[in-house]
């Protein structure tokens, strides 16, 4: 009875350090996480073509789990479309660029995301 009791003790001692190990590797290695803005305000092809090449690196670091993309928004002066699955850069690719820059609403939403990155139309 007295070894049972022992070994359940020592189970369960091990079991909580196991859980606590994985706790403390889990916080101390935590992957980023970034919400990011794509400005699809109209954009010549080739210049899209670079937004859309840093979106992909950004893709492929989030498919390594290197980076954990929050949320793609984006917006232009239509309207902003808020995704919680990042799109595939194929689909960015082919999204189409319309209408003009809105500076105040590209300030609002780096102000509701101040830790935000930006992806916009090179200038």
């Amino acid at each position: 009875m007295n070894l049972n009791m022992q070994l359940l003790k020592t189970l369960g001692l091990s079991w909580l350090v196991f859980l606590l190990t994985g706790l403390l590797i889990s916080w101390l290695f935590a992957v980023p996480s970034i919400t990011l803005l794509i400005d699809r305000s109209y954009c010549p092809a080739t210049e899209w073509q670079q937004v859309v090449q840093t979106y992909t690196k950004l893709y492929q670091q989030h498919q390594q789990r290197q980076l954990q993309l929050q949320s793609v928004i984006l917006f232009s002066s239509l309207g902003e479309d808020r995704l919680s699955i990042p799109p595939k850069p194929e689909v960015l690719q082919q999204s189409p660029t319309y209408g003009q820059a809105q500076l105040q609403r590209q300030m609002q939403l780096r102000k509701n995301y101040p830790q935000a990155q930006l992806l916009q139309c090179p200038q």
